[in-house]
């Protein structure tokens, strides 16, 4: 008896130890790590490892708690580690998913399961809806984050256009709300950009900024190179039109075409007056919305404002869009310029000021006056600055173009005289202003110290 009860326990023995052999060379799968967290919409891989290279390849199936997808783990014969890559949906609040491995002849378990938080993407804003940028200089574009805790560590953002080109790309590694994107701007890139921050195939900022690049050696014009005898004369229309009639008839008696710069107000206000100087052949130029000093200006959007309504107004109610803007007083800096050119318009200043407003030097009541202003000094490619409104405007006119004519100068809009130096206008691009655009319904009033022209 004693001896059947000894060889029972020496095969049970036996048994344990080869039981026990056989669980050692069984390898422990683990998850690289305890949970993860991905952005709605990007795919997640999830990793096993074993602590040494599997003898045969390893395959561990998963399953998701929440939905109920199976995926299968594979870790190759000779390798530590073998991932999936799990497919996640944008989501509007954060979600978890827990994925569980079943047990398996040829591995141990040492992990129960894993967790992966699915977070929403996050919501770009842009600092400042219009940003400036002068070639050869690096230009700083600001972005606020809505909710940047739903940023996961290492995500790549970009900076793009309208045309999709990459402005810029930065890793997010911070926590913090703000993130600064710097553009190299170079010629390839200047007038309008509308700007859009991306994650991946994902555009995340709620709405687009406007990007306004330009190339400060390109200066204002005053004067255009030309050796043709040609001159332009520009008439700035900003409160009244009550001269156009009058003026009109006169340019058309000399066969001369000149360029009317039209604020907002004056084309929504005089519109008939307007379509008569383009039906006549006459060029419609931009002199911003209402005739502040822009410079002056220091609200990014209203300086926007200030030169996209016009051009709105102009296409709606003239059917063109104007390609050379004059501030009004000359007064501008290097980012009206860089807006002006966005806009697809270059700024048009003059080489002779009239003085037909000037009251106190005696100019407004005496056109023998200003005829002599503007003749001390005429060459090819001058600009002469009128005002419709100019008392003395319609007799100088009608006495310097055939005085023009007879010294052999031919009088051309501005256009057309830029064209004879070869000088080019910006490139127009005319969608995506009106998305900035806050023009205010009941702002045609005159003001109380308005000054014609």
């Amino acid at each position: 008896m004693k001896k059947i009860i000894l060889t029972i326990c020496l095969v049970l023995a036996a048994a344990a130890v080869v039981c026990a052999a056989g669980a050692e060379t069984r390898p422990s799968v683990s998850f690289a790590h305890a949970s993860g967290s991905v952005n709605g919409g990007f795919p997640f891989a999830i990793t096993m490892k074993v602590k040494s290279a599997a003898p045969a390849d390893l395959e561990i199936p998963l399953t998701c708690k929440e939905t109920g997808e199976a995926l299968t783990i594979t870790i190759p014969a000779g390798k530590t580690e073998g991932s999936v890559e799990y497919s996640t949906e944008t989501v509007e609040k954060a979600v978890s998913r827990t994925f569980i491995p079943a047990e398996g002849e040829g591995y141990t378990l040492r992990d129960k399961s894993f967790t992966l938080k699915i977070l929403p993407l996050p919501v770009a804003k842009f600092y400042s809806s219009v940003n400036f940028g002068y070639v050869g200089k690096i230009s700083t574009v600001n972005i606020t984050f809505q909710n940047p805790s739903n940023f996961v560590k290492g995500t790549t953002l970009q900076l793009r256009d309208q045309d999709n080109n990459v402005l810029s790309e930065k890793t997010w590694n911070s926590g913090s709300g703000m993130h600064a994107f710097k553009v190299e701007v170079t010629p390839e890139i200047t007038g309008k950009r509308l700007l859009s921050v991306w994650m991946g195939d994902y555009k995340i900022s709620d709405k687009n900024g406007y990007g306004a690049f330009t190339d400060m050696a390109v200066k204002a014009v005053r004067q255009v190179p030309t050796q043709e005898k040609k001159v332009a004369i520009t008439l700035d229309c900003g409160w009244y039109g009550r001269q156009m009639p009058e003026i009109l008839p006169i340019l058309k008696k000399y066969n001369v075409h000149c360029t009317f710069f039209m604020t907002g107000f004056f084309i929504r206000t005089f519109t008939e007056e307007a379509k008569a100087a383009l039906a006549d052949g006459h060029e419609i130029g931009n002199h911003t919305n209402t005739h502040p000093k822009m410079a002056a200006q220091k609200n990014k959007i209203n300086r926007l404002n200030q030169l996209a309504v016009p051009n709105k107004n102009a296409k709606e109610r003239l059917g063109v869009v104007p390609r050379v803007f004059r501030p009004p007083y000359g007064d501008y800096d290097k980012e009206l310029m860089a807006l002006c050119r966005a806009e697809g318009m270059e700024i048009i200043i003059w080489s002779v000021d009239s003085h037909d407003w000037d009251t106190r030097g005696g100019y407004a009541k005496d056109p023998d006056k200003v005829f002599k202003r503007v003749t001390k000094k005429i060459e090819p490619g001058w600009i002469f600055l009128f005002h419709l409104d100019g008392k003395p405007t319609p007799a100088v006119l009608d006495r310097l173009i055939p005085y023009l004519q007879e010294q052999g100068y031919e009088c051309v809009t501005v256009s057309e005289l830029l064209a004879s130096g070869g000088m080019e206008l910006p490139p127009l691009v005319e969608e995506g202003s009106d998305e900035f655009l806050t023009e205010e319904p009941d702002q045609d009033v005159i003001p109380e110290n308005a000054s014609e022209g």
